[in-house]
């Protein structure tokens, strides 16, 4: 599992080194050999071996400034020419370069630097760091908003970030203009936001060097968790020679309506092919219970009272308003429970009426979804909403996608329950304060009908998570609903790549879930 940490945290954990008694500099040092490591091999690669190759060094007025300076230097002893453009009103890094460039590095104001900047083979961004929060202002706002358009329109040179790109909070991942994006990222110490991100793009390869200290953050609690491949293995469920249909999970699903048959038959599909024991449906129009068992003849229909029916976990809402009834069965219900769409909404009205949910509720909104549940909330539970918020207001959806991490820690935080916030980078947040993040495998699966795919995907693992601990009689701890949601969507992705039998292109929602046993086959055999 890979863990991420905000900056601060970082910091944090390299106090007790900085701080000692005998420390003298080395995490710098190993910073610069690391830093100009990468460079070198960005150089190489991008066709300017020693000798023949320009570097522009950014330097602002902190630590990230003077690691660019010693990157610098150890770049000019391979031969490369190197010049320096200084954001620093202090001078402590322009003493630096005094006194341990020489000659070798060349300081510029920044017109000089724009006369000739497509000569350069590489430009390196060392004017703000972890320690940085919101925009870059000033002059060097005003420069890096220049580079940025050239960037834009594809004349600027390779960028690669010291440890964070320059405008770029490595405390929430919120990404603030104007800043440069890195074809790489060399970070230190310990993977920090906006890794796990959308943001995370904008940083190009991420490089970690834990400086020789690589425990230094065993004792801090990370902003974000990713699994990977061994991690999802261990969390899906296998049959055994004991099994039957009724120990592999048993889903109840209430999605779909007639207008919109389209989420049942989806949702149900991705479910049986999810591998879950059996899937109940329920259904009380005619038109869509003959629909259902032509495209899905194992389904198992029902069309009464949901309560009667005896399920491992249900999973419902897509397809449907909030004012579909089965809605709030849904919230209500005993069993753990994947809502969607619909279900999101009256997620709302039911909190407002001042109860709560608990963690083995999973709500699946895209931002939008997200946007209005917390605009309800924030205007009936006002109470609750100022405890936790002070004089923040409801979020825009732009403001859920610029600081997702914020905004799903806050939906789980006031309705107790589990939340996945949809998207690129998925992010899903524990009620305790847990968050897990999973990249999209790719962005072809932004269409319709891939929502209703995942809740489908998503009920079954549930059911068959609860099934399993029930066989075993031991209860779920709150943070395996985020587990089992962030393994949904690796297996949504790994669906949609296998469909496309290794190439690039469109994944309609059907033939993605037609691939969820080729998925689940690959991930066994990890």
């Amino acid at each position: 599992m890979k863990l991420i940490y905000t900056g601060e945290s970082i910091r944090e954990a390299e106090k007790p080194y900085v701080q000692a008694p005998d420390y003298n500099g080395y995490l710098m040092q190993r910073a610069a050999d690391a830093l100009a490591e990468e460079a070198y091999d960005t150089l190489v690669s991008h066709g300017a071996p020693p000798h023949s190759g320009r570097v522009l060094l950014l330097v602002g007025p902190g630590n990230n400034g003077a690691d660019t300076v010693y990157a610098g230097v150890r770049l000019h002893r391979l031969g490369y020419s190197i010049d320096a453009v200084l954001f620093d009103p202090t001078g402590r890094n322009l003493e630096l370069i005094a006194r341990e460039a020489g000659e070798g590095t060349r300081v510029l104001h920044t017109e000089q630097s724009l006369r000739n900047i497509s000569d350069y083979s590489l430009i390196i961004d060392g004017i703000l760091g972890t320690g940085a929060r919101g925009p870059v202002h000033g002059e060097a706002g005003e420069y890096l908003g220049y580079l940025r358009s050239l960037q834009q329109l594809g004349t600027l040179p390779p960028v690669i970030a010291c440890d964070i790109p320059s405008g770029v909070d490595s405390n929430d991942g919120t990404l603030n203009e104007p800043s440069l994006a890195a074809v790489r990222t060399v970070t230190f110490i310990g993977h920090k936001l906006p890794t796990g991100t959308g943001t995370a793009e904008h940083c190009g390869s991420i490089r970690l060097h834990t400086l020789g200290v690589p425990h230094a953050l065993d004792n801090t609690e990370p902003a974000l968790r990713v699994l990977e491949t061994k991690d999802y293995r261990r969390e899906l469920e296998t049959p055994t020679v004991e099994s039957h249909k009724y120990t592999r999970g048993v889903l109840g699903m209430l999605t779909g309506t007639p207008e919109y048959p389209g989420a049942a038959l989806m949702s149900v599909h991705a479910a049986i092919n999810t591998g879950v024991g059996m899937v109940r449906f329920g259904v009380n129009d005619e038109k869509l219970h003959a629909l259902m068992l032509a495209h899905n003849p194992e389904t198992v229909c029902f069309s009464g009272p949901a309560r009667q029916q005896q399920v491992h976990a249900w999973a419902g809402g897509s397809g449907t308003t909030s004012s579909e009834p089965t809605n709030r069965y849904l919230i209500e219900a005993p069993e753990p429970a994947v809502l969607d769409a619909g279900a999101v909404d009256t997620v709302a009205e039911y909190l407002l009426t001042g109860k709560r949910l608990t963690a083995h509720k999973i709500l699946t909104p895209h931002a939008g979804e997200l946007q209005r549940l917390l605009a309800a909330l924030a205007n009936g539970l006002t109470g609750r909403w100022a405890e936790l918020m002070q004089n923040t207001p409801a979020p825009s959806r732009d403001d859920i996608t610029r600081q997702p991490l914020r905004w799903v820690k806050t939906a789980a935080a006031l309705t107790g329950a589990t939340v996945m916030l949809k998207g690129g980078y998925s992010l899903i947040a524990s009620p305790a304060d847990t968050v897990y993040s999973v990249r999209g495998a790719t962005a072809w699966l932004a269409t319709a009908g891939s929502g209703d795919t995942l809740t489908g995907i998503l009920g079954a693992l549930l059911a068959q998570k609860v099934a399993a601990a029930a066989q075993c009689g031991t209860p779920l701890e709150d943070d395996v609903y985020a587990r089992v949601a962030a393994l949904a969507v690796y297996l949504h992705g790994r669906a949609a790549l296998a469909s496309l039998g290794g190439r690039r292109g469109p994944v309609p929602p059907t033939r993605v879930a037609q691939s969820l046993p080729q998925a689940i086959a690959e991930l066994l055999e990890y």
